[in-house]
């Protein structure tokens, strides 16, 4: 189809609400918008959240005839062929070359004119173009990822400030270069947490990446400024080193605004250090987008479409339930309902609502957030953390007032979450009039995509997952791309309790955990092991890595 903003958003109005992803108002609404912005709808749509991202760019690129790439699948581009091109200019027209052959180049697109990024590529290289297209944000992530690191060798650079501040015996060259070049390793290894710590004749650097310590490189022993600078920016006292402390900064990593927590505690061979990376994120992905089965995405939209109630996901410290917490309020209506957020810090934007962020300074925490929301006329409410009995008891005082209130707790397992309800100050005739859904959740790495191959699963995995003998599974062999593991990503193990009135009832009666489970698997529950099973049936994950994020298995 020829390119026409005009044409392609007033198909993709009659598009999505034919498919009941938009109903009239909706339209009607980001058409206005639209008009006052002047700007293309699919825009418009991303932007105030109405539809999500995916699903927006899934649509025009069927409307412009255009395959949609699954980024994750998508090989990195080279250096070879990134010097087709310059940065800014594929980040101003919002393209990025992939590979060539002898006549065509393969491209992907993000929200660009296909007809002037051709007419480009034939001008620069005299070559076709064949056309990819993929989600908005996601390929400008990658523009700036592929064309930093092609032409910043990070691991060099730390290499050559390591020498730097080695050399500078009177320690006049600041560590702020090292630190960045750090942050950026980070970020092109996909690591949460940076830990630097202390030994015997050098200082550790590792990152967790999937869940999993790697070690990145050594510091010689005489570099202990580096962590004085470290807490120096996370404004912490770096003359103490008798006790813990925490501290965090804000910086920008490759344009993205990254919160970095810190935290220190003083061991018999020096003082280690934690930073997690928490980068702020506009990509607001689905319950679907992170894993989650279809069933168990229909059961979560029928709770969540409750005016009232109480929502709970559950997990260790990393199991993703920031973001399993952001998924289900992305299926809010958030056009036609009052949604407000308290989070430490905010790590997803999301269009519409109205998001603060803790401020222990100011004494603004959860607990008087919740107090200073019901005052705005709240639909919705996000508590980032049920941490402790005063915001436990307003979150459950704001659902049983009339608002849908979603949280996390700390807990190992569904039937975890209503004890610590209770021991949090919750009665438990309130926790069972207002509790409507408990999800918990581990996060179990992905075989990588480009390495991974069927198997034969041993005959412990085999009578373990009940399948005959002789059955496949799926295993990465290690590559380049997932350094060697065979894992690249991670994917959502969980269970999801829906509290029916029988459960209600038990919970109302102080019944012990045993009761709610048989009462729970009379309504039909399958707990996390059965999930994660089914993870290893579809090859998504393999026998060892459940074993290692649950404790269980073969």
């Amino acid at each position: 189809m020829e390119y026409s903003v005009d044409r392609l958003s007033g198909l993709m109005a009659l598009k999505l609400q034919e498919r009941e992803i938009l109903s009239r108002a909706e339209a009607s609404y980001a058409q206005q918008k639209q008009r006052v912005e002047v700007k293309p709808l699919w825009r418009v749509l991303i932007d105030n959240g109405l539809v999500r991202e995916r699903i927006v760019c899934a649509l025009l690129g069927e409307l412009l005839e255009i395959e949609f790439a699954d980024l994750d699948q998508v090989s990195r581009p080279g250096a070879d062929i990134l010097s087709l091109f310059n940065r800014e200019l594929c980040q101003k027209s919002e393209f990025l070359p992939l590979r060539r052959d002898s006549e065509h180049l393969l491209v992907l697109l993000g929200d660009a004119n296909p007809t002037e990024v051709q007419q480009l590529v034939l001008r620069r290289c005299g070559l076709r173009s064949r056309f990819v297209l993929g989600e908005f944000s996601r390929v400008r992530t990658l523009i700036r990822h592929s064309f930093f690191f092609a032409q910043n060798p990070i691991v060099d650079l730390i290499e050559a400030e390591i020498r730097n501040l080695a050399g500078d015996k009177d320690g006049n060259r600041s560590p702020a270069a090292f630190l960045q070049h750090l942050l950026h390793l980070a970020v092109q290894e996909r690591a949460t947490d940076i830990h630097i710590a202390p030994a015997a004749s050098s200082i550790h650097v590792l990152l967790r990446v999937d869940g999993v310590l790697r070690p990145a490189f050594a510091l010689p022993l005489e570099l202990t400024r580096i962590g004085s600078y470290i807490k120096l920016i996370a404004e912490i006292d770096i003359s103490e080193k008798r006790k813990p402390q925490d501290g965090s900064f804000h910086t920008r990593i490759l344009d993205v605004p990254h919160t970095v927590r810190l935290s220190t505690i003083v061991t018999d061979i020096g003082e280690r250090m934690v930073m997690r990376l928490l980068p702020e994120s506009h990509d607001l992905k689905g319950l679907r987008e992170i894993g989650y089965y279809e069933e168990d995405t229909l059961l979560l939209e029928q709770g969540l479409r409750r005016p009232s109630g109480l929502v709970v996901i559950t997990g260790p410290t990393g199991s993703g339930k920031s973001s399993t917490l952001h998924a289900a309020l992305r299926m809010q209506n958030l056009i036609e309902r009052n949604v407000l957020t308290v989070e430490d810090p905010v790590e997803y934007r999301v269009p519409g609502a109205g998001q603060t962020e803790v401020n222990r300074k100011t004494g603004y925490d959860f607990q008087s957030a919740l107090r200073h929301f019901l005052r705005h006329d709240p639909d919705v409410i996000l508590v980032g953390e049920m941490r402790d009995s005063e915001t436990a008891v307003a979150a459950l005082d704001a659902a049983t007032t009339g608002h849908l209130v979603l949280s996390t707790l700390h807990v190992n397992s569904v039937f975890g979450a209503v004890p610590r309800l209770q021991l949090l100050g919750g009665q438990a005739s309130i926790v069972a009039e207002n509790l409507l859904l408990v999800v918990h959740q581990r996060l179990a790495r992905k075989n990588c995509s480009e390495c991974a191959e069927s198997v034969e699963l041993t005959e412990r995995e085999c009578r373990w997952l009940g399948r005959p003998l002789g059955s496949k599974g799926m295993r990465g062999k290690g590559c380049p791309n997932c350094r060697g593991t065979g894992y690249y990503g991670r994917v959502p193990v969980y269970e999801v309790l829906a509290i029916n009135d029988e459960l209600a009832d038990l919970i109302a009666g102080d019944a012990r955990r045993a009761e709610l489970r048989r009462a729970a698997e009379r309504s039909g529950f399958r707990d996390i092991e059965s999930c994660a099973k089914r993870r290893v049936v579809d090859g998504a994950t393999t026998c060892d890595e459940i074993v290692r994020c649950l404790g269980v298995g073969p």
